[in-house]
């Protein structure tokens, strides 16, 4: 089965919606979310960080830099929220999550998995400007490896 391409209007979509998304929950996070307006939004944000991991895969692919510079400039936007989609209390009692209670027994280490995603997310989206698709593919697996996949591994229950 041949892969299918997001098209242009969906990336610009999807970008939009991930930094209006980022705005409205930065801004939200100083009122703080309850615990299961928090497991819903951040199960959104978690979905579309996974869409534009996607996307920037795709833009590889098809060498399309602005594809990839386009995810890449949303994982950023993203990346920087997350700490705030964990509020104490929206662990498993407040509603269907794969969040572990070590994110607020170990808040200290969270918060800095999280840090270093926002770094690498920005990494990418400066290497991804460059349009170089063997440094982009580079930065990609950093990203996903010290971000994404430390924090998967140590802080989200499997399926």
């Amino acid at each position: 089965m041949a892969k299918q391409f997001p098209t242009k209007r969906a990336i610009a979509g999807a970008v939009l919606a991930g930094a209006l998304l980022s705005a409205a929950i930065l801004s939200a996070s100083a009122q703080a979310l309850d615990p299961g307006e928090a497991i819903q939004t951040r199960k959104a944000v978690m979905t579309s960080i996974g869409a534009h991991m996607n996307g920037v895969k795709a833009g590889m692919a098809a060498k399309n830099g602005k594809l990839v510079a386009d995810h890449a400039r949303a994982l950023a936007a993203l990346a920087p929220v997350l700490p705030h989609l964990f509020p104490k209390g929206s662990g498993r009692t407040a509603g269907e999550t794969r969040a572990r209670p070590d994110i607020w027994e170990n808040w200290d280490d969270f918060v800095a998995t999280t840090k270093a995603l926002r770094e690498e997310a920005v990494e990418l989206a400066e290497v991804a400007a460059l349009g170089d698709m063997a440094l982009v593919g580079a930065q990609f697996g950093m990203m996903a490896q010290a971000g994404c996949g430390a924090c998967h591994r140590r802080f989200r229950t499997r399926k």
